[in-house]
């Protein structure tokens, strides 16, 4: 599995754990596991997993767009 920073449903900025490829055409980047820490506790993205929108792995949500 892997993280990567994405957008979804309205162009929300998300960070996605896949094991789909990363599109970098689409200006996605592969995360590692130290920057979603440290994204996590600066608070710039939210852990929504729980929502269950993504069937694969985990999923957080910059909070700026919740």
């Amino acid at each position: 599995m892997k993280l990567i920073i994405t957008t979804i449903s309205q162009a929300k900025v998300a960070i996605v754990e896949t094991d789909s490829l990363a599109d970098e055409k689409k200006g996605e980047r592969y995360l590692s596991e130290d920057t979603l820490t440290a994204n996590i506790e600066n608070g710039n993205f939210t852990d929504i997993t729980d929502t269950g929108a993504n069937q694969e792995g985990r999923l957080y949500m910059l909070t700026s767009d919740m």
